[in-house]
């Protein structure tokens, strides 16, 4: 009755989702628009997309092993199936799948990849966090000027103060973990009394594992190398926005894929199939009452940028899933 109930719940707000994107646009001209698409654009932005992959791989590969990291191909399939199954699944399927596959071709343990993965996150939230806070201050006199445009922005200002905050937090976090390992770790401790017993030395364990994770910064060369993968997968993860503007006829400031990227990647929160749905209306938000787009545009756009996104993570991950001939239960199965 539970999962019954589950699937019931994700079923109606994936609906309710896509009503809201839908519900005033003209599907002919839907389709008109994107019979117009320039395909090269398309291929340049999947290019970029599989590119950002690429270099997930190579940061993972670091974070695991700054000396000796994990071979490519077994960490590059983790990856790619991992994120597949996060693209087709209305769950975060992805920090789990990741270590347990990875676990079970490698010698890591699945808990410190799990403890990498968390580090990846860190790195990734901090990023598009700072990208937030850059393009709210870089357009906050011209966005707060315009009388159809500022109403909106009052949400986008408020956002960018809680990001410059989280961001700080964040930092301090780090920061205090680092050079007061065991303070933390003590207040780790406290706060685990709460957690059921059976679960107390996961608890630890997964501290510890995730703050050993953070001597990466003793190793400059690989910390370096983490840096640079992590600017470059954010440099493509904002890329193929412009792209699919690009395709579609419809140029847009570059900074403008850091405000999409940024809002849809809260859509994707959203627990429905592949974001779909939250992901859609939440591009089409910023879309129609930031740049301009009526209805029809929007849609065109936001299906076309969603494609290019999950297609080759997509394609990719269940090529090598069906390769491997994997099963559920080898997924979900800890190393």
């Amino acid at each position: 009755m539970k999962r019954i109930l589950q699937i019931t719940a994700i079923a109606a707000i994936t609906v309710l989702f896509l009503w809201l994107f839908l519900r005033n646009a003209n599907l002919r001209e839907v389709g008109q628009i994107l019979r117009t698409t320039e395909i090269r654009w398309v291929a340049v932005g999947l290019a970029i997309n599989f590119t950002a992959l690429v270099l997930r791989t190579i940061r993972w590969q670091t974070v695991l092993g700054p000396d000796d990291p994990p071979p490519f191909y077994p960490t590059f399939f983790a990856n790619t199936v991992g994120y597949m199954l996060s693209t087709i699944l209305p769950i975060r399927a992805a920090d789990v799948a990741r270590p347990a596959l990875l676990a079970r071709r490698t010698s890591h343990r699945f808990s410190g990849a799990l403890g990498a993965v968390l580090i990846e996150r860190v790195l990734d939230l901090a990023t598009i966090l700072l990208l937030f806070v850059y393009f709210s201050f870089r357009r906050w006199n011209e966005f707060s000027r315009d009388p159809q445009i500022a109403p909106w922005f009052y949400i986008v200002r408020a956002g960018a103060v809680a990001s410059l905050l989280l961001l700080i937090g964040l930092v301090v976090l780090i920061v205090s973990i680092r050079f007061f390992r065991g303070s933390v770790r003590r207040l780790h401790e406290r706060l685990g009394r709460f957690v059921p017993v059976r679960f107390r030395e996961s608890w630890m364990h997964f501290f510890d594992t995730f703050a050993s994770t953070l001597e990466i910064v003793r190793n400059r060369r690989a910390f370096a190398l983490v840096l640079l993968c992590t600017c470059g997968v954010w440099f493509c993860l904002t890329s193929q926005f412009s792209f699919t503007v690009l395709a579609l006829h419809h140029p847009l400031p570059w900074d403008s894929s850091i405000f999409v990227t940024g809002i849809t990647t809260v859509g994707l929160a959203i627990p429905t199939p592949g974001g779909v749905g939250g992901f859609h209306k939440a591009c089409q938000l910023v879309l129609t009452h930031f740049y301009g787009f009526d209805i029809d545009s929007s849609v065109a756009t936001a299906v076309l940028f969603h494609v290019v996104g999950t297609l080759p993570v997509l394609v990719t991950g269940l090529v090598l899933f069906v390769m491997e001939g994997l099963k559920w239960r080898d997924v979900t199965k800890q190393g």
